[in-house]
């Protein structure tokens, strides 16, 4: 069984390319084949030591998103030799020295099936993350990070989203653990039905706009007659929302929607809030016991355009820490990418906004 899988069909890396065939011929044919699997635009970067001789005695791969604070270790190799090892650790030592120079919060480690995390990366304080629910079929990766940037928190659970429209439901399905509840258990069939029924209940048709996303969670978390709203939106805008490419009845009956939505979240005591929610506002929240559905449009992290749910779960001095619902493994991307993924502050606020407008949609949610 292939420890790495099938990589997508494309042109090797250019970095990749100088080195012909003698790094491939030393990482041996699976090896290579996921080394050389195209991962733009998640900045692939290869870093090689020669040895005496010219060719390679150590390798290094990473990736990792822009306009996010982290990048992934997907590959370390060495030859078996002094020589090699002490190559292997200077390209380790000078990646974590980089990362923490430029600002980066975390730098992760993606360990393929049948393979162990090194001891050196052991010896340099790389810790576990927890397993996710579900991952597209990434779940076979095991998951580490090593921490620059202090942000303590507490993993939530991780599921990606299985269609191209659900990330509102899956969002919303891992928030709720924060709030005491079992969003997804585990079992790949019972998690799917979970996340599609959630879908059908919150959705705008496809999107899930964020008063009736709002709305779908305080059912789930309902709260005795009195009691604090669990449930708050922030929308900065009065007209519908998630409707720019529509128009005639396509536009007009998911309008209606939405004001159905917004009677129902009066009925049900969730307020919405029309002033814009600044970053450090948004951090403030997330300190004092609530977690953040954020629509985010994901151009920053991938270079297209597109309306998106993320959660917002932990902050510390402008570093926010996020789960996305979206992993792009044809690029390479594993749930070792989109689970505790730290966001600068800067970034994130370029990210939550959507349309000509740039109006800002956040659904909060109290912590048990």
């Amino acid at each position: 069984m292939s420890g790495f899988g099938t990589p997508a069909a494309g042109s090797t890396p250019a970095a990749f390319d100088q080195w012909g065939t003698a790094l491939a011929s030393a990482l041996g044919p699976e090896r290579a084949a996921w080394w050389t699997m195209p991962r733009s635009p998640y900045r692939p970067v290869l870093s090689v030591r020669r040895g005496e001789g010219g060719g390679p005695i150590a390798a290094l791969l990473t990736s990792g998103r822009p306009a996010t604070a982290a990048v992934k270790v997907v590959d370390l190799w060495w030859e078996d030799s002094d020589a090699g090892a002490a190559a292997a650790a200077d390209l380790l030592d000078g990646l974590l020295a980089e990362r923490a120079a430029a600002g980066d919060a975390a730098v992760k480690w993606e360990v393929a099936p049948g393979a162990a995390l090194p001891d050196l990366a052991v010896a340099r304080g790389f810790a576990p993350l927890r397993s996710p629910w579900g991952a597209k079929g990434t779940e076979r990766f095991a998951g580490y990070v090593r921490w620059l940037v202090e942000v303590p928190h507490a993993e939530l659970g991780y599921y990606a989203q299985t269609t191209l429209y659900t990330c509102g439901a899956v969002a919303g399905l891992m928030a709720v653990e924060a709030a005491g509840l079992s969003g997804f258990a585990g079992p790949a069939a019972e998690d799917r039905d979970r996340e599609i029924g959630f879908w059908r209940e919150a959705t705008n048709h496809p999107a899930c706009e964020p008063v009736g996303l709002a709305v779908r969670l305080r059912e789930e978390v309902a709260v005795p007659v009195g009691g604090d709203a669990p449930v708050l939106v922030a929308l900065d805008r009065e007209a519908p929302v998630l409707l720019e490419d529509y128009e005639g009845f396509e536009h007009d009956y998911r309008a209606e929607l939405q004001e159905h939505s917004a009677r129902r979240a009066a009925l049900l005591g969730v307020p919405i809030a029309r002033e814009r929610m600044s970053m450090a506002e948004l951090e403030a929240r997330l300190n004092d016991g609530w977690v953040a559905l954020l629509l985010v449009d994901e151009e920053p992290m991938h270079g297209v355009t597109g309306a998106h749910w993320i959660v917002a779960h932990a902050a510390r001095e402008g570093m926010f820490v996020l789960e996305d619902p979206w992993v792009e493994e044809a690029a390479g991307e594993s749930w070792v990418d989109t689970h505790d993924m730290p966001v600068a502050a800067a970034d994130l606020d370029r990210m939550v906004r959507w349309g000509p407008e740039g109006y800002r949609g956040i659904v909060l949610l109290r912590r048990a």
